[in-house]
Formats: C-alpha cells, structure tokens, sequence
C-alpha cells in the first residue's frame, strides 16, 4: 500500500518542477503557437521552421528580451525561459525586423503559477 502512494506523490512532484512545453510553428508569414497563455515559470517552446527560409522565435516583455538561434527551414529549436506573469510580444525577429512587420507576431499571457496546496489544520482531539 505505501508503494502505490509513493509513486502518485512523485508523479506530481516531478511534473511541477518540469518545464512548460508550448509548440511553436513558424512559416511565411505567420507564428503558430499550440497555446497563447502559460503559468509563471519554466516554458520550454519546441520551435519547428514549416517555412522555405530562415526564422526565428523571440519573446519580449517583464524583464525578458531572449530569443532562439536562427533556423533554418524544416528545422527545430528548443528556447527554454523562466516567464513572470504578464503579457508578452512574440516574433520573428528576422531580417531587420521585416518578418515581424510581415505578420510574423502575436502575443504569450502568462498567468500566476498555482499556490502550493496548504494542509488542512488538525483537529484536536475530542473537538
């Protein structure tokens, strides 16, 4: 009984602290993301190039102006950063900024992480 009690605890405790993962699909002239609103924390975007020439995934806002190597078409990049809540302007940042202006934008709300669950107090004996 204690091994099957064991195991869910770890199971959460190691999906907590793992990275986010969001899918990112850049092509001309668009950025795709698999969802636009994450928690506060680690995010991991899995960017594939779906495009015919080189992009890029940049991530703009509360503190954080990081963005992934440049890639090349039908390739991918992992970009992996720890996000505060907040809004967040994301790009192509490709070519003096012409991919941007070229549509390839959109924007990453990021939402509070979820507070750690208190215990209930005991109950004394006899109340």
């Amino acid at each position: 009984m204690k091994r099957l009690l064991v195991v869910p605890a770890f199971l959460a405790t190691a999906s907590v602290a793992s990275a986010q993962a969001v899918a990112v699909t850049l092509s001309e002239w668009k950025v795709v993301m698999a969802r636009d609103t994450v928690k506060a924390g680690s995010v991991t975007f899995n960017v594939k190039n779906g495009g015919t020439m080189a992009h890029a995934f940049y991530v703009l806002g509360e503190g954080v102006a990081k963005g992934s190597r440049e890639i090349p078409a039908r390739q991918e990049a992992p970009l992996t950063l720890t996000l505060k809540p907040g809004t967040y302007e994301i790009y192509c940042p490709m070519s003096d900024q012409s991919h941007k202006m070229a549509g390839m934008k959109g924007t990453l709300v990021v939402t509070a992480a979820d507070k750690p669950a208190v215990a209930a107090p005991k109950k004394k004996p006899g109340a």
